[in-house]
C-alpha cells in the first residue's frame, strides 16, 4: 500500500479509508475500536464483525483510557475564540460554541476557586496524594476533586448554572443539560452536515475547534450516562495531578484569567474507572468478540471490569515439556521492595549475582534481565561502568545493552542485540536490561539462542503514589464496585503487577523445541509469608517447575547441568508449523458471543 500511494503520489491513509467500505479484515491498533471518537472519526462499523483482541491482558487499560478524556484550559479557550469566528459563517455552530463556553467558564472559576480556598475541596481537606497515601484519595493544593455522582453535579451545574441555581429537581436539571451536550455533539460529529460543508471548501478553518468540542462533549455524555464508574478533576497541571512537591510548587499559577502564568497545563480529567464503559458499545455492536493473551488470568477479573461473562473459556497447557525449562526463585537481592531498589550496594549485588548465574549459561547466546522503572536501569548502568563491573560482564557475556524509554532508539538497541548473537555462536553473546510494561517485555519474540535466560527481578507493582491507580483501588473497594462484580483494590493492584511479570516470563521458550532458564529474583518468592501466593499468581504453565536451592553452589550446579543435559540430548529443530501451534496453545483465550451463542 505504501509502494502504490508514493507511485501514485495520493495518500496512503484516505486510500486506506476508501478501502474500509468493503474489507474484509481489518487490522488496528487497540484505540480505533475502543476510543469512540476515533471509531467514529473513521466510520468503522462492528455490526456483524468479529472483533479479535490479541495481546489481551492490556485490554483493561485500553478501554478505561478511551473512555477518559482530558481537557486543557488553552484548548478549550482556543476553541472557544475560534467558534466566536465560525458562528459568523455557519450559524448553526452555536451549540458548540454555548458548549465550550460553558466548560471553559466553569473550569476557569473552579480553578481560581481552589487556589483561593487553598485545596480544600467540598470540606474533605487538603494534602496531596504522596502524603495520605494510607487514606481516601483527596485533591492537592490548588486543585478540585470530585468522585462518582459527586461529578455528574458538578457539570450539571457547570452546563446548566442558571437552572441548576434556582433549586429545580435533579431531573429537569439533567435533561436540560444532556439538551446541550447532544446539540454540541451533533453539530461536530465527524459525519455531520457542518463539517461536510467545512471540507468542501477544503479548507480547515473551524476543524480543530469542532473536534474539540466533539471529544470534550462525548466525554461529558459519557461521564453523566455512567457516573458512578467516573472521577472528574480540575487541576492546575494535567502532568502532574496530586503532587505537593518544590518542583510542582514552583509551576503554580497565580490567578485570574488565561494568563501565561497559568501555563498550559491547566485543566479538567474526566477519568473513567471501569474499563466496561468503553467495552460495553463494542460488545453490543459486534457479533463475537474474541480475546487472547498469555496472561489473561483471572478470567472472573477479566470478566467483572469488562461487565461481560464469556461463556466459552480455554486455558492450553504450555507444550513444552518440563526437562527443557529450568525455573528457580533467588532470594540473593531479598525483596526488591522500592527501599531495596534505593539502595547503594544494589547495583553491584544485582552484578555479582549476574556474573555467578550467566557462566553456566551457554556463551554466544542471549540473556535479558527485567527491572521495575527505566530510572533504574540507568543507575545501574551507570554505577556498573563506575565500578568496573560492566566490563567483567562484557568479558563473560559479550555486548551489555540497556532498553531506553521511546521508541527512537528501541530499534536500533534491538538489532545491536540479536546483531551481537548472529555475529559469534562460540564467544560474546548479549545481555540487556530491560523494564515491565516496556516494548521488550510485551509480545516480543526471543526464541531460540535469544533468550537462554531470563531474570525477573522484583514484582512490577503499579507506583502507589500514582494517582490514577489509588483511585482504581479506592473505586474497586466501594460497595458499587463490589457489588458489580469487582475484585477489591488489593487484588485488582497484585493483578495488575503480575500480569506485567508473566509477559515478562514468556519472551523466551516460543516453540516447542526451545528451552531456557528462568529466574525469579525476589526473597518474596522463596520463604517469605507471600512466598505461596505469589508463586500462585506466576503463569499457570510454570508455576509447579519452580526451584529453591539454599546454597548457591548447588543452585548454580544445577543450571549447568539442565543445560549440559539439553546439549547432549538437544530437543529436535523447530518447524515453522510446530512454532506456530505452541504460540497459539500457550494462550489463554476467552471468546464472548453477544448476540447468540450459536455464532461460536
Amino acid at each position: 500500500m505504501a509502494e502504490a500511494a508514493d507511485a501514485h503520489r495520493s495518500c496512503k491513509f484516505f486510500a486506506m479509508k476508501d478501502l474500509l467500505a468493503d474489507a474484509e479484515l481489518v487490522l488496528c491498533p487497540y484505540n480505533y475500536i475502543f476510543d469512540p471518537g476515533i471509531r467514529n472519526a473513521l466510520g468503522i462499523e462492528l455490526g456483524n464483525a468479529a472483533v479479535i483482541i490479541d495481546e489481551g491482558h492490556n485490554v483493561e487499560d485500553v478501554c478505561r483510557e478511551g473512555a477518559s478524556f482530558e481537557a486543557s484550559l488553552k484548548d478549550l479557550r482556543d476553541g472557544v475564540d475560534e467558534l466566536e469566528s465560525v458562528v459568523n459563517f455557519y450559524g448553526e455552530a452555536q451549540s458548540a460554541l454555548q458548549f465550550m463556553s460553558l466548560m471553559h467558564g466553569w473550569l476557569n472559576r473552579q480553578l481560581d476557586q481552589a487556589k483561593n480556598d487553598g485545596g480544600r475541596a467540598h470540606g474533605r481537606g487538603v494534602g496531596g496524594f504522596a502524603s495520605k497515601m494510607s487514606g481516601p484519595v483527596v485533591p492537592g493544593p490548588d486543585e478540585r476533586l470530585w468522585k462518582g455522582e459527586e461529578g455528574e453535579r458538578a457539570l450539571l451545574h457547570a452546563l446548566c448554572p442558571t437552572l441548576a441555581g434556582t433549586g429545580a429537581d435533579v431531573e429537569s436539571v439533567r435533561r436540560h443539560a444532556l439538551m446541550v451536550v447532544d446539540k454540541a455533539i451533533a453539530v461536530a460529529d465527524y459525519s455531520s452536515p457542518l463539517r461536510q460543508k467545512i471540507s468542501d471548501t477544503g479548507k480547515s478553518f473551524g476543524e480543530s475547534s469542532l473536534g474539540k468540542c466533539y471529544g470534550t462533549a462525548k466525554a461529558v455524555r459519557s461521564l453523566l450516562t455512567n457516573p458512578r464508574d467516573y472521577v472528574l478533576y480540575a487541576v492546575p497541571d494535567l502532568d502532574h495531578p496530586g503532587e505537593t512537591d518544590s518542583y510542582f510548587a514552583g509551576r503554580r499559577f497565580a490567578g485570574g484569567s488565561d494568563s501565561n502564568t497559568r501555563g498550559q497545563g491547566a485543566g479538567v480529567a474526566m477519568w473513567c474507572l471501569r474499563p466496561s464503559v468503553a467495552f460495553g458499545p463494542v460488545s453490543d455492536e459486534a457479533m463475537c468478540v474474541i480475546v487472547t493473551s498469555g496472561t489473561l488470568s483471572p478470567i472472573g477479573s477479566l470478566e467483572g471490569e469488562l461487565g461481560v461473562t464469556f461463556p466459552v473459556k480455554v486455558e492450553a497447557p504450555h507444550v513444552v515439556p518440563r526437562r527443557q525449562i529450568h525455573v528457580e526463585a533467588l532470594d540473593a537481592l531479598g525483596d526488591f521492595t522500592a527501599r531495596a531498589q534505593d539502595n547503594p550496594k544494589m547495583p553491584a549485588q544485582l552484578a555479582r549475582l549476574l556474573l555467578k548465574y550467566l557462566r553456566a549459561v551457554p556463551r554466544g547466546t542471549g540473556s535479558l534481565v527485567f527491572l521495575p522503572k527505566y530510572a533504574l536501569i540507568r543507575r545501574i548502568m551507570e554505577d556498573w561502568e563506575r565500578s568496573g563491573a560492566l566490563a567483567e560482564l562484557e568479558a563473560l557475556v559479550g555486548t551489555v545493552l540497556a532498553e531506553e524509554p521511546g521508541a527512537q532508539t528501541f530499534a536500533a538497541t534491538l538489532d545491536e542485540f540479536r546483531g551481537a548473537i548472529d555475529a559469534d555462536k562460540d564467544g560474546g553473546g548479549a545481555l540487556m536490561l530491560a523494564v515491565y510494561r516496556g516494548k521488550v517485555s510485551e509480545g516480543l519474540d526471543f526464541k531460540d539462542d535469544f533468550a537462554r535466560a531470563v531474570f525477573c527481578v522484583g514484582i512490577p507493582f503499579p507506583s502507589v503514589g500514582d494517582v490514577k491507580v489509588r483511585l482504581k483501588r479506592e473505586y474497586n473497594n466501594s460497595r458499587y464496585a463490589r457489588d458489580s462484580g469487582l475484585m477489591p483494590g488489593g487484588d485488582w493492584y497484585s493483578h495488575q503487577a503480575f500480569r506485567a511479570y508473566n509477559q515478562a516470563l514468556g519472551r523466551c521458550i516460543r516453540h516447542q523445541h526451545d528451552y531456557a532458564s528462568i529466574f525469579l529474583v525476589d526473597a518474596r518468592f522463596c520463604m517469605s509469608e507471600e512466598a505461596d501466593r505469589n508463586k500462585a499468581m506466576v503463569s499457570k504453565w510454570m508455576r509447579n517447575l519452580v526451584q529453591r536451592f539454599r546454597d548457591s553452589r548447588e543452585s548454580v550446579g544445577t543450571l549447568g547441568e539442565f543445560f549440559q543435559r539439553i546439549a547432549a540430548d538437544p530437543p529436535g529443530p523447530p518447524k515453522e508449523t510446530t512454532h506456530t501451534t505452541a504460540q497459539l496453545a500457550t494462550h489463554t483465550t476467552a471468546q464472548l458471543a453477544t448476540h447468540t451463542t450459536a455464532q461460536l
